[in-house]
């Protein structure tokens, strides 16, 4: 019995090396791209310049994630994802949450402000503000990081964890616009990974916080 505890704590542990290895890669890669590498991918014309950033986006934050679960949890990322169970549901409720959150914003935006929306964005923003945002950050940071977190410790204290670890991933790219000091986004942001932590716990499926990431932040944008 001793032996067999001593094992599943030594296997507890690397498990916990291994993903903290895996985030310091992860961010210092991510931090590299965002501070110095950002204007050289756009450098490229309105077209070429977004794609290529999704295309980075993508080997940056989806592959690796996917190899890790492969390889290393020795499991079918579609599964451990959840990108396959409660498909219906996680979308029900990825568009009933998004109707609700546009609503919110239809709300502030005309009635309150007395403004209107501004839909003339560009390819860039709607390409990755949206579809790989949404997509990219639930997958790593719902989809792996937080079940990874949750299989330590109770699921609020790994929310808490995976939504601080989601606002830190901002950082390089408020260092680069110079909007670190916004201390009001910071909790926004925080706050939002609270919520999409939850939507994801509920909903069991990575749809429903996909959904809900990408049209947040089309509402957020087009104010």
């Amino acid at each position: 019995m001793a032996l067999k505890l001593s094992f599943e704590n030594k296997v507890k542990n690397n498990d916990v090396k291994t993903m903290i290895g895996f985030l310091l890669i992860f961010y210092f890669v991510w931090s590299i791209k965002e501070l110095w590498l950002i204007e050289y991918i756009y450098s490229f014309g309105e077209i070429i310049s977004p794609l290529l950033e999704a295309l980075v986006k993508g080997f940056v934050w989806i592959v690796p994630t996917s190899l890790y679960i492969k390889y290393y949890l020795h499991t079918n990322p579609f599964d451990y994802l959840k990108m396959n169970v409660n498909v219906k549901k996680g979308l029900f409720w990825g568009v009933i949450l998004s109707l609700l959150v546009g609503l919110y914003f239809t709300s502030e935006t005309y009635i309150i402000n007395q403004q209107s929306f501004q839909f003339s964005l560009s390819f860039d923003v709607y390409l990755n503000g949206f579809l790989m945002a949404g997509l990219a950050e639930e997958i790593v940071f719902r989809g792996l990081i937080l079940q990874e977190i949750n299989k330590k410790m109770t699921f609020w204290k790994a929310n808490i964890i995976t939504a601080l670890l989601f606002l830190v991933v901002h950082y390089p790219i408020w260092i680069y616009d110079e909007k670190i000091f916004h201390f009001g986004t910071h909790l926004y942001v925080l706050f939002l990974g609270l919520l999409f932590g939850f939507v994801y716990k509920k909903t069991g499926s990575i749809w429903s916080v996909i959904i809900l990431h990408a049209f947040h932040n089309f509402f957020v944008t087009i104010i």
